[in-house]
């Protein structure tokens, strides 16, 4: 069955021809700086910026949403417990930080597929074993759904309705058993493919077609970057004075 997948629209994006290393080396220096933001002005400054990168990326917009998704909670509960202690102004500037940081990230991750983003955390030394986990716990996702899949249409044949109450004994074990039973289906069909790998010739290292090389377009995203960068930082200390609440 098809999958969403986090990268698969990556290649047809407007910023997938930028080198990968530039661009995870801006989005990580950005959030970095987001993270110590605390005016509520600079802080939509990036958000401001992320917008912007995310429709001139072309990523249909659902798809972003999908991908974004995922992370409201960690934007919603940390703001809801800083209204309550702190008052609405911090929780506002604190879900806004949190939003600008995970759709800079999103717009990473969507625009540049995963064998290019695992190549390039390799290249910036990152630990071998940590890309493989990285690399296999993705994949695995997928296996687990597929599994998932397919014990449902095992028990629809056998006549599982699917109707009655945790509490049943008879619900209880069907349910108890399918989720045993996806875990070692999976991990055998996981055991099967690292397998076929090694078979392969896999040492831990990703390799792809296309070569990475700065050009002058990667430097003008760099520079566009620290400019964001550094004016949401000038307004943060305040030598440039606006407002958004008057």
């Amino acid at each position: 069955m098809r999958h969403y997948e986090i990268d698969q629209y990556s290649r047809s994006s407007s910023l997938f021809s930028f080198d990968p290393r530039v661009k995870m080396a801006c989005v990580i220096s950005l959030v970095v700086v987001t993270a110590f933001l605390r005016s509520l002005e600079a802080v939509v400054i990036v958000l401001a910026f992320s917008i912007v990168l995310v429709l001139a990326s072309k990523v249909p917009l659902r798809h972003v949403w999908k991908s974004l998704s995922l992370a409201l909670p960690f934007v919603v509960v940390p703001a809801a417990a800083l209204y309550f202690t702190s008052g609405p102004l911090p929780a506002l500037t604190m879900a806004l930080r949190i939003l600008a940081s995970v759709l800079t990230l999103t717009v990473l991750v969507t625009t540049t597929p995963l064998f290019d983003v695992i190549k390039t955390l390799r290249w910036y030394r990152s630990p071998r074993l940590l890309n493989s986990l990285i690399l296999f716990t993705y994949r695995f996702i997928f296996v687990l759904l597929d599994e998932m899949d397919r014990m449902k249409i095992a028990r629809v044949a056998r006549g599982y309705t699917g109707r009655g109450s945790l509490l049943s004994r008879e619900v209880f074990r069907t349910i108890s058993y399918t989720i045993g039973m996806i875990f070692v289906r999976s991990h055998k069909r996981a055991v099967n493919m690292y397998d076929a790998l090694l078979a392969r010739g896999y040492t831990g290292e990703v390799n792809t077609i296309d070569e990475m090389r700065v050009r002058g377009r990667d430097v003008a995203l760099a520079i566009t970057f620290f400019m964001v960068g550094a004016f949401s930082i000038i307004t943060q200390v305040g030598l440039v004075n606006w407002t958004l609440l008057g």
